[in-house]
């Protein structure tokens, strides 16, 4: 069983990646955990091809074997299958091995397992050394180790030992690789392959499709090549984030504005920050100053419905005829009668009256 700490550092503190066991019919029930899982014995996977294709699976980030580093493995007699509750050999009916590995974060995580696995978070390792009992075990006592090691890192993957025969079978691979046409690999029989990204080839839009339809039983080879694509696809709609960065701010200014031209220029700001984007009239009537306001003003309005027939917003702007009005009259009403009738509708202004004024945007 593997356990693997994506670290990484934030304004000077180490921080881990977990997320929280949310399936209470599973051990560990809402403890904290990296990604890790079983080996699957009966393909004899090994230790270290666990790793990587758990953390794969549960958060799709792919580890680069030159930088991952084992800081911890036991094994033990156990009572239990998948689960150390250690025991004399006599009584043993499993044999299980632990192990935790450190890589450093590179990439956000997917929340790909949201029915086991809670958010992936990031936790500062000062924090856990505090509250340790909120980890699984494997974590909870190893929690200084990995802390140490962390801070070693560097200096320790740089002292892994060079495997010059694997140097060769990776080599022999490349040249396969390069002839290859339509075949499929195992994920799992090449994972340790790494590429320089220089050597990888680019792929074309039409074959995005074919690789996404086989996720799970990809070649380490082919998911550089997805990494590769992704890049040129990130470098091609970059122009398009700022243009939509820009249009975003400008939404946000939309959304929060459009309920504003009730109230003078001078106020707007002030009760866009203390009521939100679109406050209810039920909102804007606990507040003393608004409701004296407002109390014998005149609104013309409009209740807006859903393609259900719901309620969903009231649009609401001054009338321009203040007199007073007994009765109901279409179109035309007093707040005291927006608050008895729809109080908990969200406020929305006229758009036809509507202007863009930066200087008092809410974002």
């Amino acid at each position: 069983m593997t356990q693997l700490i994506l670290f990484t550092e934030i304004e000077n503190e180490i921080c881990i990646l977990l997320a929280r066991r949310i399936n209470p019919d599973k051990d560990f029930y809402l403890k904290l955990n990296g990604p890790g899982g079983k080996a699957i014995h009966e393909k004899n996977e090994n230790i270290d091809v666990c790793v990587i294709r758990e953390c794969f699976e549960e958060a799709e980030i792919v580890l680069r074997n030159e930088k991952l580093l084992k800081i911890f493995e036991e094994t033990c007699y156990s009572t239990k299958e998948w689960r150390a509750e250690p025991c004399l050999q006599k009584e043993a009916k499993y044999i299980v091995t632990l192990a935790i590995y450190l890589h450093p974060l590179e990439e956000p995580p997917k929340h790909t397992e949201p029915h086991t696995l809670g958010p992936w978070d990031l936790y500062k390792i000062k924090d856990l050394l505090k509250h340790r009992n909120e980890l699984i075990p494997i974590l909870e006592e190893n929690i200084e180790l990995i802390d140490g090691k962390i801070k070693t890192y560097g200096q320790d993957v740089l002292e892994l030992p060079i495997n010059m025969q694997k140097l060769e079978e990776i080599k022999i691979k490349l040249e396969k690789q390069s002839q290859r046409t339509q075949e499929t690999f195992n994920f799992l029989n090449d994972i340790d392959l790494e590429i320089p990204e220089e050597e990888i080839p680019e792929i074309v839009d039409k074959q995005f499709p074919v690789l996404a339809l086989n996720f799970g039983k990809l070649s380490s080879y082919e998911i550089q090549t997805l990494i590769k694509y992704k890049k040129k696809i990130q470098e091609s709609i970059r122009p398009l984030r700022r243009i939509e960065h820009k249009i975003q701010t400008i939404e946000k200014s939309y959304k929060g504005l459009k309920y504003l031209s009730i109230f003078d220029k001078a106020e707007r700001k002030i009760i866009a920050q203390k009521f939100g984007e679109n406050p209810t009239i039920a909102e804007l009537s606990k507040d003393d100053t608004i409701l004296h306001k407002f109390r014998n003003t005149i609104f013309e309005f409009e209740i807006h419905k859903s393609s259900t027939n719901k309620l969903t917003y009231l649009k609401l702007r001054l009338s321009k005829d203040q007199t007073q009005i007994n009765g109901i009259t279409y179109g035309k009403q007093t707040w005291e009668f927006f608050h008895k009738n729809y109080s908990k509708l969200p406020l929305i202004r006229n758009s036809r009256q509507y202007r863009i004024r930066p200087h008092c945007a809410i974002l």
